[in-house]
């Protein structure tokens, strides 16, 4: 058998999701798992850019998840569109001789890239490494997989983080440490830490670690806002989990690129600078040697690269601070249900209207004290048509804590209105102010 490659891509089984965190990787040796522990069979090839040392298969452990590709791929779209050259190119002093205007100096990327500000002076990239490269960390964790026997197994797997505070705030994604019973940072210079979770948040990718220690090296926090497309990008990381203080440069590709990761859709930055399995949760950097980015996610399709995403820093940081200070993200709403979408064709085989069914309304919840009902459909929330879970979402997340919604449903073939009054999404096991 083949040795796995976790960018293979058969051509006749194309891939439903193009796009994908980068996760885990299998390290080198054996291209099978121990028999004594198998993993659980991975149907779907998964990319968080964190990095498993054993070949198996379980949400932390070895699996790629990918992103939904927007448009199918051409066989075209994989060669070079650049047309051969009918005659061999003109060399330098055939171009003088022309008057064309040349220079001898061969053409620089930074240079090119480097962000122009009268007030700020752009950096080389050998400088943002050495301003950036001592604050990324590599993570380290443990995590248990159940093989298909039932067998419980402890794994390795690692990925990237970045100090923001002295005494020790180092923020990743969330999938890095998602599941892990040990965290342990490992710095440039050796220094190994053991790591608390002070909060972790799937919606966002986003989490926040703290280790013990004071007068720690920091990055500076930059503007995302302020990107231009074609700047400098320069990303810093720990591929495949054992190349930490990796740098790779690039330009900023596109901005608001908006993918959908999990069935939920997220902004992000578009790179070429190079993203590999265990970058997931490095920096990445613009020509000021400011933090605009956290590296998560690239393009896996074969014959596809330069293709990073990167979560902007300004999205992070409340998101991060909220996690320091209440180990949660504060201001989200819940309503107290399980739902599934209808799709039209759906309706008209069970002939029922299109909407969002209620699978079941959670006991004692907001949408429980308000009288919704299991088997419910939503149509429509606060006059705004809702015929989609993404519908339903994107209407409540205008609210909060304490506002009121209006759901008309379909209930017995008649339509009901609901008012409920939305409740603060707290996860459990959290009790208020974790910052001291």
């Amino acid at each position: 058998m083949e040795p796995y490659d976790p960018y293979r891509h058969t051509p006749d089984q194309p891939a439903e999701n193009e796009y994908s965190y980068v996760y885990p990787h299998p390290p080198t040796g054996p291209a099978h798992p121990p028999t004594k522990n198998p993993g659980r069979a991975i149907g779907l090839i998964a990319v968080f850019l964190a990095v498993a040392v054993l070949f198996t298969a379980l949400g932390g452990g070895l699996a790629w998840r990918y992103l939904e590709d927007t448009r199918p791929s051409t066989p075209e779209e994989s060669q070079n569109l650049r047309p051969e050259p009918t005659k061999p190119a003109a060399t330098v002093n055939e171009d003088k001789e022309k008057g064309v205007e040349v220079h001898d100096k061969h053409w620089s990327l930074e240079e090119a890239a480097k962000r122009r500000d009268q007030n700020r002076q752009a950096l080389s990239v050998i400088e943002i490494a050495e301003l950036g490269k001592p604050a990324v960390v590599a993570i380290n964790t443990t995590i248990s997989a159940t093989d298909m026997f039932g067998r419980t197994s402890d794994y390795p797997a690692a990925g990237s983080g970045f100090i923001i505070t002295d005494d020790g705030y180092v923020v990743t994604n969330n999938h890095v440490i998602e599941g892990a019973k040990t965290i342990t940072i490992v710095m440039e210079n050796g220094n190994i830490y053991s790591a608390v979770l002070l909060g972790g948040d799937s919606r966002t990718d986003l989490a926040v670690l703290k280790i013990d220690d004071k007068n720690l090296p920091t990055v500076t926090l930059g503007d995302s806002s302020e990107l231009q497309v074609g700047e400098l990008a320069v990303a810093i990381g720990n591929p495949l989990g054992e190349l930490s203080g990796t740098v790779t440069a690039g330009i900023i590709s596109a901005l608001n690129r908006t993918i959908t990761l999990d069935n939920q859709q997220m902004n992000l930055l578009q790179t070429d600078a190079a993203i590999n399995p265990g970058n997931s949760g490095g920096a990445l950097f613009n020509s000021f040697g400011e933090v605009i980015g956290i590296n998560t996610a690239k393009n896996i399709q074969t014959g596809i690269e330069g293709l990073g995403f990167a979560i902007p820093i300004n999205d992070a940081k409340p998101v991060v601070e909220s996690l320091i200070n209440f180990g949660y993200v504060r201001g989200r709403t819940k309503i107290g249900i399980q739902i599934n979408d209808i799709s039209a064709e759906m309706a008209e085989y069970y002939d029922l209207v299109e909407g969002v069914f209620v699978a079941m309304v959670e006991p004692g919840s907001s949408a429980d004290k308000a009288g919704l009902r299991n088997e419910d459909i939503i149509i429509a929330a606060n006059g705004e048509e809702a015929k989609t879970v993404a519908d339903l979402i994107r209407i409540k997340e205008k609210l909060a804590p304490g506002d009121t919604m209006t759901l008309t449903v379909v209930r017995n073939d008649r339509k009901v209105r609901v008012t409920i009054i939305l409740e603060e999404d707290i996860p459990s096991g959290i009790s208020g102010n974790r910052h001291n």
